[in-house]
């Protein structure tokens, strides 16, 4: 009876790791809430007999657990419920694989089904396989978890219930092994065995294959990333090398303005090489060269466009929010602001202005962008119409909202006499950078 309690205590401990670390809990103590949870609805099924058979009992279970999480952890209700048919559902699969085969191991044996210490081996089995199934996912969708989207976890769920349905169905054909001969229950348990275990295993590669994908997508966005970085590198190293080429016949200038004795023209010859070099020092500076790299020339083009830009931002840790999403963030914001400043009219005086305002804020990073409109915004049922076609939010918006639903932030869009989309995203807690080695 001990080792019954220790068991389920181990069991609910390590369901609660892997959700917290997929999903985040949203409460100090969720732990406590998590097994009052599982202790309560485990206890109620046990006194009424909610679920009877083994299907009942799973919808039962995941029901439940589904319920329990959206209250305790963080994201979206589908990756919810995926994560909670993915922990019972994995469970089943191996039991039912292991069922089978010891099954049909004990009616060649002669008996007319498993003993129930074969039972108990039978399910602390099949659960350590259930642990190993979860470490895999958690390892491999862990530092991706983040994108891990919506659509991806659909997919997967009908992986799951495909696998269940089948495997259910060749368990479902054993309800009458224990009248079969011997070697043909055995030879018939061998390969329905295997395809049990084969369901189990599916499950692990579609996730393999589901972060090689990420992977994939992730080094494209930072491949263009790079591109644009390298863009603006180029463009400083070339200017930097064209005023070091400059430079000693501007100062053989300035000594010749000097000996004639032409100071004020010597000044006024200075104060313009001046400008000029103010003009080649980036004009946005974040902390982050990836930031710096798109903003820049972003900047500058706005300015061409006659727009009074001003931007004043700290960007995050890359450990906080990965620079692929803080671009993919400012790019599409900018972008906006930059195509609605250039809708205006002949009569419209004025390129049109922006605001960029972000920093950290506590816990949070909040990034607020503010832009004139020449333009009446469209507003049906509280979202807003893109100007480019007839349909709620264009591209950028919709960029801007899969970063945020991301990193489980607040997006926030206001449009009165001047457009405001302000967003608001939690912080990690930022890696304590190492002293230096003396």
């Amino acid at each position: 009876m001990a080792w019954l309690i220790g068991w389920g205590f181990l069991d609910v401990f390590l369901r609660y790791r892997f959700l917290d670390k997929m999903l985040g809990a949203r409460f100090r103590y969720a732990y406590v809430w998590f097994w009052i949870g599982n202790f309560v609805y485990g206890q109620m099924n046990a006194r009424f007999s909610l679920a009877v058979t083994v299907g009942e009992n799973l919808l039962y279970l995941c029901g439940c657990g589904f319920l329990l999480n959206v209250f305790l952890f963080h994201g979206s209700a589908v990756k919810k419920a995926f994560f909670t048919l993915w922990i019972y559902c994995a469970a089943e699969l191996v039991a039912n694989g292991l069922l089978i085969f010891f099954h049909g191991m004990a009616v060649a044996d002669g008996r007319r089904g498993c003993s129930e210490t074969e039972m108990d081996i039978l399910g602390i089995t099949a659960c350590m396989i259930q642990y190993l199934m979860m470490e895999i996912l958690q390892r491999k969708l862990y530092l991706l978890k983040r994108d891990f989207t919506d659509k991806n976890a659909v997919s997967l769920l009908c992986v799951i219930v495909f696998n269940y349905a089948a495997v259910s169905k060749i368990t479902d054909l054993y309800s009458g092994i224990s009248d079969w001969p011997g070697e043909t229950a055995l030879a018939a348990a061998v390969p329905c065995s295997l395809i049990a275990f084969g369901g189990a295993a599916l499950h692990v590669y579609v996730l393999v294959k589901l972060e090689a994908g990420l992977l994939e997508r992730l080094a494209g966005q930072q491949y263009q990333l790079m591109g644009r970085h390298l863009e603006t590198v180029k463009e400083q190293y070339e200017l930097t090398m064209k005023m070091r080429h400059d430079i000693r016949n501007h100062g053989l200038c300035l000594a010749q303005l000097l000996s004639d004795g032409k100071i004020e023209e010597a000044s006024d010859y200075l104060e313009q090489l001046n400008i000029q070099i103010e003009q080649g020092k980036p004009a946005v500076q974040t902390g982050s060269a990836f930031a710096d790299a798109l903003l820049n020339p972003k900047y500058r083009r706005a300015r061409e466009q006659g727009i009074d830009i001003r931007v004043s931002m700290k960007a995050p840790e890359k450990e906080q929010i990965a620079p692929v999403d803080l671009c993919c963030l400012l790019a599409n914001a900018l972008d906006n602001a930059v195509e609605a400043c250039g809708r205006r009219s002949g009569k419209d005086k004025g390129a049109g202005w922006i605001r960029l305002k972000a920093g950290a804020h506590g816990n949070y990073w909040i990034m607020e962008i503010q832009n004139s409109i020449f333009t009446p915004v469209i507003c049906q049922d509280g979202k807003y119409m893109s100007s480019k076609r007839n349909q709620a939010c264009g591209t950028g918006i919709k960029n801007i909202k899969t970063i945020v639903e991301r990193y489980e932030g607040v997006l926030d869009i206001q449009c009165d006499s001047y457009f405001s989309l302000s967003v608001m995203l939690a912080l990690p807690p930022a890696a304590k950078k190492k002293p230096p080695a003396s």
